[in-house]
């Protein structure tokens, strides 16, 4: 996609204007995106660019719509019955909602990191090989290991079950299940990593942990973050969108919108007068 983004993009709540200064190219792109659950909307006319490479947390209060934004860009809202999404999302240029879109190969190239870590009750070994198994990924068993154990490698987390990959990944503790979710997230090659609170149920130490592999596979990915902590966000994005009641209110550098937010609305968040 040859599209730029900037400090910020035109069109957004608040007057927000584009600056000059471009920060990278652009993976995603969403624009008057709309999600209705039957009669109720839960997201209203959202614009949004997300650079590739680059870490974008969303945050915001309980309710306010970012999950709800997250699930978008891979169509998990599909899933949902009665959920009903407008206005166009756009990765490299193609509508991720056309018709010639296949979801299965979308969410595949855009994957999914949720709250809990969700191995399957398989082996370690079982739970990376899944998705370039039933993607075609490989054409040898030896070939299959090898992504397996360079998948493992990406999460940090090889050298800690390399000598028992036919273990069952329900033995691992939290913050390695997290990592092999994240491992199995990569093998399959994706573009996008979307990861909904990441480290929630985690304990600080797992959670360094994500958060230091989060700033590693920021190199090769466009990675996507819902988080709650505001100290996460700051720690581990380069941007920052902050949503309240279905609506994007502010988009920009984390720096300038944890030091220097345009709209009061940001400021009061950040500071811990509502949320």
């Amino acid at each position: 996609m040859k599209n730029t983004i900037h400090r910020a993009a035109d069109g957004m709540e608040g007057g927000v204007a584009a600056a000059s200064r471009v920060i990278a190219p652009v993976k995603i792109a969403a624009r008057d995106v709309s999600v209705f659950y039957g009669e109720k909307q839960a997201l209203f006319d959202v614009s949004l660019d997300i650079p590739d490479k680059t870490v974008t947390a969303l945050i915001g209060p309980s309710g306010c719509g970012k999950s709800t934004f997250l699930r978008t860009m891979n169509r998990m809202n599909d899933t949902i019955p009665d959920a009903r999404v407008t206005g166009r999302i756009e990765m490299d240029g193609q509508d991720v909602n056309d018709r010639s879109v296949d979801p299965v190969l979308l969410r595949a190239q855009v994957g999914m990191v949720f709250q809990r870590p969700n191995p399957f009750p398989k082996s370690i070994w079982e739970n990376v090989a899944y998705g370039p198994k039933i993607h075609g990924l490989t054409s040898s068993k030896s070939e299959l290991d090898d992504v397996v154990q360079s998948a493992l490698k990406r999460a940090g987390l090889w050298d800690e079950v390399a000598d028992r990959l036919q273990a069952s990944a329900t033995g691992l503790s939290g913050g390695q299940q997290q990592r092999l979710v994240i491992a199995r997230a990569i093998a399959v090659n994706p573009e996008v990593i979307l990861m909904d609170e990441p480290c929630s149920a985690l304990d600080p130490i797992a959670t360094a942990r994500i958060e230091e592999l989060i700033d590693e596979l920021r190199e090769r990915f466009c990675i996507v973050i819902v988080t709650h902590s505001m100290a996460q966000a700051a720690r581990v994005s380069q941007r920052t969108a902050f949503f309240h009641m279905g609506r994007l209110i502010e988009t920009g550098d984390t720096e300038e919108i944890f030091t220097n937010p345009r709209e009061r609305r940001t400021l009061d968040y950040i500071t811990g007068r509502f949320g």
